[in-house]
């Protein structure tokens, strides 16, 4: 029987990153986040640093990302957990001034939800921006002491879970307004899943116990857990479109939900099948992941495609080491550690 560490396979993961990405996109965010967590778990000094060299350079002006929000700009969600911890306090200014720029001057639909700058009067909204703002605004707020922050990540998440969640099954769309006016996507984006799944989750495990937010990001956070394991394949994965085991398998919402499932676990909101599912879905993940940290079967960029419907979800190509393929790898793989898995059987 063979054994696969955890942890070895996440750092050769991210040494494939390294090689493949800049990290100038949200892409490099999610990223560069979970390195920082993995580090962290492991106790790991070397790669820590690596990290933080990264997120210094943007949190110093030195590197630009293309993207829409202005958090981004100092290393996002991994610069402000770091502060957040008490491992990264050089970055505070920095934190504290893209958290102001974040919560002021991004544009907003008439409910308040973040919607797409290049385009604002259309009030085209999308679920990435849970991943985009939430567990930025969180760990800046828990940083910083400013619970208007924390307000902020969590109506976020919670009016676009509100907008998104389809009753039929409990998951996700991934849009309003992008496929025509007033109208939502079709889909159960795997990795649109995941991104609510992953604000959700944040939630779920830094409010504080007596934060009167917690009870319901807890029962959002659960219930969208429970929708989600449904639909696990029997190899422990998640598909393109997640009800439609026709649909190719996909590798970064798979990640992104079992790292929701780990964190479940660990706070305690999950219960014995979530174990069952997470080393499972383990499992599947790590056959799509070469010995040299390649990463197959991540869905290339996703915004409505064509008119938002389910076909042309699942019409989309997957990527070898598209640059989704691996902040998902080291969450979860990082979040198995946490909770006492750290090798693999085969």
């Amino acid at each position: 029987m063979a054994s696969i560490d955890l942890n070895a396979t996440a750092r050769r993961c991210f040494d494939r990153a390294t090689a493949t990405q800049d990290f100038r996109d949200y892409t490099g965010i999610l990223t560069l986040h979970g390195a920082a967590r993995l580090a962290v778990l492991t106790e790991d000094a070397e790669l820590l640093d690596r990290v933080r060299a990264r997120l210094r350079a943007f949190v110093r002006g030195l590197c630009a990302v293309n993207g829409n929000f202005a958090n981004y700009d100092c290393g996002g969600n991994g610069t402000a957990w770091l502060l957040m911890l008490g491992e990264f306090p050089d970055a505070e200014p920095a934190v504290r001034r893209h958290a102001e720029l974040t919560v002021h001057d991004a544009p907003r639909d008439r409910n308040g939800i973040l919607c797409a700058p290049f385009c604002p009067a259309d009030e085209k909204i999308w679920i990435d921006v849970a991943f985009a703002v939430t567990p930025f605004l969180l760990f800046a707020g828990l940083a910083l002491g400013e619970d208007r922050y924390i307000e902020e990540a969590w109506q976020q998440t919670a009016k676009m879970v509100r907008v998104f969640r389809d009753p039929a099954n409990g998951l996700l769309h991934q849009s309003r307004n992008f496929n025509g006016p007033g109208n939502t996507s079709h889909d159960h984006w795997s990795r649109g899943n995941g991104w609510g799944l992953h604000a959700l989750t944040e939630l779920a495990n830094y409010l504080p116990a007596d934060d009167p937010r917690r009870p319901e990001a807890e029962a959002l956070f659960t219930d969208l857990c429970a929708s989600c394991l449904a639909v696990q394949d029997a190899n422990g994965m998640f598909h393109q479109e997640l009800p439609d085991p026709t649909s190719f398998v996909e590798t970064s919402g798979t990640g992104l939900l079992l790292y929701a499932f780990g964190v479940g676990l660990e706070r305690g909101l999950l219960g014995k099948p979530f174990r069952a599912a997470l080393a499972k879905g383990l499992r599947g993940y790590l056959s799509y992941i070469a010995v040299d940290g390649a990463v197959h079967h991540t869905c290339q960029g996703c915004l409505c495609p064509g008119e938002g419907t389910v076909e042309d979800y699942k019409a989309k190509r997957w990527a070898l080491n598209d640059p989704h393929a691996f902040g998902p790898v080291l969450l979860s793989f990082g979040q198995a550690i946490a909770v006492g898995i750290r090798q693999v059987e085969f």
